[in-house]
């Protein structure tokens, strides 16, 4: 999960990309709990190595890059629901303080009043259709496929995507930065608002890189760098990490192992005992007003199906009628 936004208070702007809001975590979280346990990723852990009895339906729930929103708006639901959940940092945007490009580019294009933003994707022409929330979320969703598809490298990705924001801050006169430290959607948690909720509200910390890094597109120094260097800067005990945006290699998983003793990507599926504790599973958390679609979207029935309407209901009914 990437962020929550308070759907009960009103906000500046909002993320273009899918984000759950409050109400919808809450309901997605009831309805799991009537069928699952949550567990910590560290007693996860302890079950895959065999050193702890298995839990029947187990759940650990993961926060991906630090969003302060992740504990204020979350923590409550999960101190109600005794979850125990581990959010993993990217340390050099939490030092430096400064917004992650995704989230600055796109508070940027939100700025444009009137007209298009066009720009380059190597010789080709893209155009940011700024006349409507709903078109531009579409051109946003459609640049990102396309910019990860035609850099193969990240840092080369990344400075694109800066010069990018600063032509249009610089025409808009606005940006995220100068906001971050209020704004309820790209506010990052300081070490001081980690710490407590180490300490304090049951949520395990992990490195996610220095700086948001795809390690499957870095050299190999850079990836060490970016794996060595973050677990330092944490000043905590930090065992858990999560690949950025899904990238890995075996160079970077096998780095990984030096200096933690988890790691975890974004593929699909159920981790069993004896896996390989670098590469571990997971499912997207859902949101759906209809409980069993929620059941149905992180269960294993789900993978390698392609199933009629008709069936998928029929199963759906099934589920849940199962404790």
């Amino acid at each position: 999960m990437h962020g929550i936004i308070n759907d009960t208070v009103s906000t500046p702007w909002q993320p273009l990309r899918m984000q759950h809001t409050k109400q919808a975590l809450a309901v997605t979280l009831k309805v799991l709990s009537e069928k699952y346990t949550f567990i910590s990723l560290t007693t996860a852990v302890e079950i895959l190595k065999k050193q702890r009895p298995p839990v029947n339906n187990a759940l650990v729930i993961t926060l991906d890059d630090g969003y302060l929103n992740s504990l204020t708006s979350d923590a409550p639901l999960f101190a109600h629901l005794n979850i125990s959940p581990t959010i993993f940092v990217s340390t050099e945007h939490r030092e430096a303080n400064q917004p992650f490009c995704f989230d600055r580019l796109d508070y940027a294009l939100q700025q444009i009043t009137t007209g298009n933003v066009q720009t380059f994707v190597g010789h080709e022409i893209f155009i940011f259709n700024c006349q409507a929330r709903k078109k531009l979320q579409q051109s946003y969703a459609i640049f990102g496929q396309k910019i990860k598809a035609h850099f193969k490298s990240d840092i080369a990705m990344r400075d694109y995507l800066c010069s990018l924001c600063q032509e249009i801050e610089q025409q808009t006169g606005k940006a995220l930065s100068a906001i971050i430290n209020n704004d309820p959607c790209a506010a990052l948690a300081d070490w001081q608002q980690l710490n407590y909720a180490k300490k304090n509200l049951n949520f395990e910390i992990g490195s996610h890189t220095l700086n948001h890094a795809r390690l499957g597109l870095v050299d190999k120094h850079t990836a060490s760098i970016e794996l060595a260097e973050s677990e330092t800067k944490l000043n905590i005990h930090c065992v858990s990490f999560c690949y950025p945006d899904n990238s890995y290699n075996a160079h970077s998983v096998k780095t990984a192992a030096l200096h933690y003793n988890r790691a975890l990507t974004t593929n699909n599926g159920l981790n069993k005992l004896n896996c390989n504790l670098m590469t571990l599973k997971r499912f997207h958390l859902p949101t759906n007003d209809n409980p069993l679609k929620i059941l149905f979207a992180i269960s294993a029935l789900r993978n390698g199906f392609n199933i009629s309407q008709q069936k998928r209901k029929t199963l759906y009914e099934n589920m849940y009628r199962c404790k």
